[in-house]
């Protein structure tokens, strides 16, 4: 029986831009940082008591996806919208009713390296 996932690999050009980013920006800690390739690291960020990580892998060319990359949980979608529009986070998407699911909230905006990232509240 599977008992979880380790990581989820999120594809960056900067390791140390998306370090700073996913830390002072999201919350998240640096659980590995290690030599790994000539000139790349294997980075791994955790969300506090989550047990999935965040693989920091080079991303191969420079480009804006439209799909979400990673999906967020959060309490309440307005709250943390409000405290990381504070901390300089860009949304592409304000708060707004999910399509799929119209009694829930999403937002959606760009990592530092351009990855879409949602914020939404516990789907069912």
């Amino acid at each position: 029986m599977l008992a979880y996932i380790k990581f989820a690999e999120l594809p960056v050009l900067d390791q140390d831009r998306a370090v700073a980013f996913y830390t002072d920006k999201l919350g998240l800690q640096v659980v590995q940082d290690a030599p790994y390739q000539e000139g790349w690291r294997w980075i791994e960020l955790a969300l506090p008591g989550a047990q999935t990580r965040l693989l920091l892998t080079r991303q191969r060319e420079e480009k804006d996806l439209d799909a979400p990359r990673l999906v967020l949980v959060v309490e309440s979608v307005e709250v943390r919208y409000r405290q990381l529009c504070d901390k300089g986070v860009l949304f592409t998407q304000a708060p707004t009713r999910a399509p799929w699911k119209p009694d829930d909230l999403f937002a959606q905006f760009r990592d530092s390296e351009g990855n879409g990232i949602v914020i939404s509240e516990a789907w069912d």
